[in-house]
């Protein structure tokens, strides 16, 4: 027994030793306060990515991070805004490595107006790869501008960029933000494949020119009754340009410490770039192109988010489509704001080059799409009979934002005809647009299957056809062509 107890006090004393070196070698001691006007602010969430702590009632908070850590940041509370640079909040202050014992303080500010009911933007895959297309981007930022000035008398708007701000060209981070500052409002992003440093030998160091001009690449803030979360889901594993859709420990970890802050039952909106799932097509993955368009260990953050009413934005595949993952995660993919690859006006699934707008009241969402340069009302395109000469006697709807809530019927002549048929298949202009080896610029451009195409087969060779599409919020949209065969 005295054995026994000896080595287990040698055992205790190597422990300690060793963490007493670790302390003097490689942790950070940081306190500092959240203030506004003034006053502290209690119960605000302080983070460096991987610990979680939060203020007390008089806003101050102590913190002991290491210098693996880049940044000290805060979860913005509700009713509050970050300063806002360049378009991009601030909400993060740059560790400084070699100083041992640091003060961090913060200030937000009080919001003007009640976020019970406000708006979000969510655009993905601006992707620019030359100065040229930072005019192009112009003309989707003015219709966003446009869609702002209508919200913003009846509540505060934010945005969010859903990754692939540019196409591999990091030093444009700045023309990027420079198109954002001319919004004003605060304007989130996440990290895309595009928007990672290649020529570093790992994951962890992929995010460093990123981090430059936005800060952390995982995070948290609150609007109003809405957690929102923004996770980096795109692993780069060191060998060229190489990736895959994968969440790592480090922010499985810092999710449940964040989460432990959010009341069970809440609504969270989690934006990615990679889709969890990918539900764009009607045959298996094969591995490879699985492995870099969904995120592999999706399960494991789906039981993270099981106590939540989940909402998760995503981008990556220049489509718009919605998949119910479970019943309380609910998974929006977004059309490309540079369509495809700022070579036409649509996506490789026929949607507009767009964005969606989602309305908040309390905790419950609502949302539509909205095409640049078209109205409100135009959410889905239709073709006449043999467009497709694969199915030469039909014509086709292509309803850009379907879910399985959304109704699509038809009449023929002012006779109610019933739904029409769901299928997979090419929206016949993109397949024009984006002819294989066609395009001057991308010859790889290609499009793939979408199942948001409806069709029906008229009666009559001749006849006056009206589709009716019904959204799940309720609004109808109707459109009506001459049909000849």
């Amino acid at each position: 027994m005295k054995k026994k107890a000896f080595i287990t006090a040698i055992a205790a004393i190597v422990l300690l030793f060793s963490f007493n070196i670790q302390l003097i070698a490689g942790n950070i001691n940081i306190k500092g306060s959240v203030i506004s006007s003034g006053k502290g602010i209690g119960n605000v969430m302080i983070t460096d990515g991987k610990n979680v702590v939060s203020t007390d009632e008089k806003g101050n908070y102590k913190m002991i991070t290491t210098t693996e850590s880049d940044f000290i940041y805060y979860s913005l509370p509700k009713g509050y805004n970050s300063p806002v640079m360049d378009g991009v909040p601030v909400f993060y202050s740059t560790l400084q490595k070699d100083k041992k014992e640091q003060i961090v303080n913060f200030e937000i500010y009080k919001s003007a107006v009640s976020q019970q009911k406000h708006a979000f933007i969510l655009w993905a895959d601006p992707q620019v790869a030359e100065k040229s297309e930072f005019e192009l981007l112009e003309k989707v930022k003015q219709d966003v501008q446009s869609t702002i000035a209508k919200l913003q008398p009846k509540m505060p708007v934010h945005a969010i960029s859903a990754g692939d701000l540019v196409f591999d060209k990091l030093p444009y981070f700045q023309d990027y933000k420079n198109v954002l500052k001319g919004l004003n409002i605060p304007f989130y992003q996440v990290i895309g494949n595009h928007d990672m440093d290649y020529n570093e030998r790992s994951n962890e160091l992929s995010d460093k020119s990123y981090s430059l001009s936005f800060g952390p690449s995982h995070y948290s803030f609150n609007v109003g009754n809405i957690h929102y979360v923004v996770l980096k889901d795109v692993f780069y594993y060191g060998f060229t340009y190489r990736y895959i859709g994968y969440i790592d420990e480090a922010q499985l970890l810092w999710l449940e410490k964040d989460l432990e802050f959010v009341k069970p039952g809440s609504t969270v909106v989690l934006t990615v770039h990679i889709p969890t799932t990918y539900g764009e097509t009607k045959e298996p993955l094969n591995y490879n192109y699985s492995m870099s368009n969904q995120v592999m260990n999706k399960k494991a953050l789906f039981n993270i988010l099981k106590p939540y009413n989940t909402h998760i934005l995503a981008g990556h595949s220049h489509t718009q489509w919605n998949t119910v993952l479970t019943p309380n995660i609910l998974e929006h993919v977004h059309a490309a704001a540079c369509a495809a690859w700022w070579q036409g006006e649509i996506c490789t699934d026929g949607s507009p080059k767009g964005y969606t707008v989602y309305l908040v009241d309390n905790d419950n969402l609502s949302w539509y799409f909205k095409g640049v340069s078209l109205d409100k009302s135009e959410q889905f395109r239709v073709y006449n009979t043999g467009t497709d000469s694969e199915i030469p006697d039909y014509f086709i709807a292509n309803v850009y934002n379907y879910d399985p809530q959304w109704k699509v019927s038809w009449y023929e002549d002012g006779v109610y005809r019933g739904e029409m048929q769901q299928y997979w298949g090419k929206d016949p202009l993109a397949a024009i647009t984006y002819k294989p080896g066609e395009n001057k610029k991308y010859s790889w451009l290609s499009i793939g299957e979408t199942n948001h195409l409806f069709k029906a087969k008229p009666e009559k060779a001749e006849s006056e056809i009206t589709v009716v599409v019904k959204d799940r919020f309720g609004n109808v949209y109707k459109k009506e062509i001459q049909n000849i065969k």
